[in-house]
């Protein structure tokens, strides 16, 4: 069976065009731009396979790491460093490559990073729990006032206190970044769940609502 190729569309201005500027000749553009389009389908081809790829990645290791204990994460994370260091990566950009892959499955699976179990981290947990409890009867508004008037005072003790406040704040900001991206991770769950459970059913009217969601979602 013969496949037919599409042409590729031309506008009649196009048609009388005999060369482009910064080329020799109409068959030198031809060529360079020939190139460049062939190569660009590739590249984003190439990108979209590593994202899918990096998608998979993720989901593995969030397999793996998801109910670990802190030695166990943190023996997992040697591991995951040395693997990239092995291909000639430096250590530096190995660490800063697990961040990054940890920080995706914190947002895309709401992984929660072991902590550690040594005195002086269960210390540092406990004090950080007290000043949570000590400072949970302020609003945030109250807080960001409180900081301001510390630091206009401008004295070693106040700028500690005030850098304290600081950190409160954005703590509770990142928790209800981290509660609406929950929120819409669920959602998410959701409608893959009845999107496949309508796909299972083949019904007419499980298409038509298929057909619908995809409208919507564009």
């Amino acid at each position: 069976m013969v496949k037919t190729i599409a042409p590729v569309a031309t506008s009649a201005v196009a048609l009388a065009v005999e060369t482009i500027t910064g080329f020799d000749s109409i068959d030198s553009a031809r060529e360079t731009l020939f190139q460049i389009g062939t190569e660009t389908l590739e590249a984003e081809r190439l990108m979209a396979r590593g994202k899918d790829a990096l998608d998979v990645l993720d989901a593995n290791l969030h397999d793996i790491c998801k109910g670990l204990t802190y030695v166990e994460f943190m023996k997992v994370r040697e591991f995951h460093v040395a693997g990239a260091v092995d291909k000639l990566d430096s250590v530096d950009a190995a660490q800063k490559r697990w961040e990054r892959q940890v920080n995706r499955m914190v947002s895309g699976f709401s992984f929660v990073r072991p902590k550690s179990e040594s005195k002086d981290a269960v210390r540092k947990a406990e004090a950080k729990e007290k000043e949570i409890a000590k400072l949970a009867e302020f609003s945030t508004a109250e807080l960001e006032e409180k900081r301001k008037s510390l630091r206009s005072q401008d004295t070693d003790a106040s700028n500690r206190e005030a850098d304290k406040l600081r950190k409160e704040i954005k703590r509770r900001e990142a928790d209800a970044i981290d509660a609406e991206k929950a929120v819409v991770i669920a959602l998410r769950d959701k409608i893959i769940e009845r999107a496949k459970a309508l796909a299972k059913s083949g019904t007419p009217d499980a298409t038509a609502l298929l057909e619908q969601v995809a409208l919507l979602l564009g």
